[in-house]
Order: structure tokens, then C-alpha cells, then sequence
């Protein structure tokens, strides 16, 4: 399967040299670490007076404020995202950049291409309900489908969106309902450290397929079955989001 690999280079969109990791990881707010460390010498040379509280306290509340570097990395990626879409969906491509001979490519069309890159930009986390729910929606499923897709998709996405987000994680085309290889990189790019099995409950091609998915090497998950293997597997997958969420809270 194909893969996208470097988006923001290949349209250009590099900023000083540096990629939408680097920018943010380069947003660390160390000028801010000298100036509280400049306030509390000035505070320990006279703690009694009122001042020196006051700078205290000061200091205190502007190191529990909001300090978040991944979420910077998201907003960066936000734009990025949207910047991308409009320039590939407008046509405006300059011929000579390589993602230009991307286009269509495996999607077909350009619009196709930009709206799996918008699909990225996952605007809020997913929720316990919310995989229970689509859970629900896969257990129910007979074959594989279009609907069934876009749920895995917004698992996936809003997972890679919550943690460290790249446009190298843009999925290449296909149907993760349909294709193991797909549902297999959905799986190991959101539990890098995990595993997946998948058998049969007998020796017919009709029976059902079994899957488990586990975050660790000693994890032992509950087994999903389903009408098709990348269902099975997708099933299991979503299982096992909703077990870690329920032991994380």
C-alpha cells in the first residue's frame, strides 16, 4: 500500500527549516523559567515582607497554568491540516513539488485526497461512550461498509490527534472494515507496543472470526468475533480502547 509521507514539505509549507514537530517542541517557554527564578531570589531576599508573598503566590499560579506542549503541537497541526486540504482541493499545487504527482494518486480525486487529510483534524477526543457506541454499531455489522470506515477512522484519528499528530499518519486509501493490512496499521500506529491474534471458532470459511488485541505483551484482552477478519479485528481493537480507558479512570 502507499503511503504520504512528508505533506508539509512537499507543498512547501516547512517554516524556517523546521517541520510541525520541531516547531512546537522548540515552543518551551524557558524564558519564562528565568524570569520565576528571578522573581524568587528577589522574594527569598526579604521573605517577611508582603511583596515577597505576593511574588510567591504569583509564581505558583503561572507554573500551574497551562504549559501544554502537545497541545501547542496541535494547533500548529490544525492549521497545517487546513492549509493543506485548500491548496490541494484548489488545484494550487505547483507542478514541480512532489505531492503534485500524489494527485489523485490511490484516492482518486483531489477532493477525496483533501477530505481524508481533513479528517485529521480531529476536533474533540473520543469518549468512553463514544466507543461503546461504535462498538455497538460494528458488533451489529454483517459486512464490511463505508459507515463502518468512517467509525474506525474517527477512533484513529482523534487517538493520533490526541497524542503526538504528524501528517505522516494520514492513512493511505482503502477500507479498514475490508483490508487487515489497513486495520493492522491503525492498530500498531495507535498501541505501539501492542499485539494482535486472529483465528477462527471452527474450520470452515463460513464460521466466525476471532480476534484479541492487546496493548502489551502480557496483556491478556477478551476475544471479539465477527463475520469477517478485519471486522473481528476491528471489534477486538475497540474492546480493548474501551478496557484501558476504564482502567486509566
Amino acid at each position: 500500500m502507499s503511503r504520504i509521507f512528508k505533506i508539509t514539505e512537499a507543498i512547501g509549507l516547512r517554516k524556517r527549516g523546521l517541520d510541525i514537530s520541531e516547531i512546537a517542541s522548540n515552543a518551551e517557554p524557558s524564558r519564562n523559567d528565568d524570569l520565576l527564578g528571578q522573581a524568587r531570589d528577589l522574594a527569598a531576599q526579604s521573605p517577611d515582607a508582603p511583596s515577597s508573598a505576593l511574588l510567591l503566590e504569583l509564581c505558583a499560579a503561572i507554573e500551574a497554568g497551562p504549559r501544554d506542549i502537545a497541545e501547542i503541537r496541535r494547533e500548529i497541526f490544525r492549521d497545517a491540516v487546513k492549509g493543506i486540504a485548500n491548496v490541494i482541493r484548489n488545484g494550487q499545487l505547483p507542478a514541480e513539488l512532489p505531492l503534485a504527482k500524489m494527485v489523485p494518486g490511490g484516492y482518486g480525486s483531489p477532493e477525496l485526497l483533501a477530505q481524508e487529510i481533513e479528517k485529521a483534524n480531529a476536533t474533540k477526543p473520543i469518549t468512553i461512550g463514544e466507543l461503546r457506541s461504535i462498538r455497538g454499531k460494528v458488533k451489529a455489522a454483517e459486512e464490511a461498509s463505508e459507515a463502518i470506515d468512517d467509525l474506525a477512522k474517527r477512533i484513529y484519528y482523534a487517538k493520533i490527534f490526541d497524542t503526538n499528530p504528524s501528517t505522516e499518519d494520514i492513512l493511505p486509501p482503502g477500507s479498514p472494515s475490508r483490508s487487515l493490512d489497513l486495520m493492522s496499521m491503525i492498530i500498531q500506529r495507535v498501541l505501539p507496543n501492542g499485539w494482535w491474534t486472529l483465528g477462527s471458532n471452527g474450520e470452515n470459511l463460513s464460521d466466525p472470526s476471532i480476534a484479541k488485541v492487546g496493548t502489551w505483551a502480557g496483556d491478556e484482552p477478551k476475544p471479539e468475533s465477527a463475520p469477517t477478519p478485519a471486522l473481528a479485528l476491528l471489534s477486538a481493537f475497540i474492546l480493548t480502547l474501551i478496557e484501558t480507558a476504564k482502567k486509566d479512570a
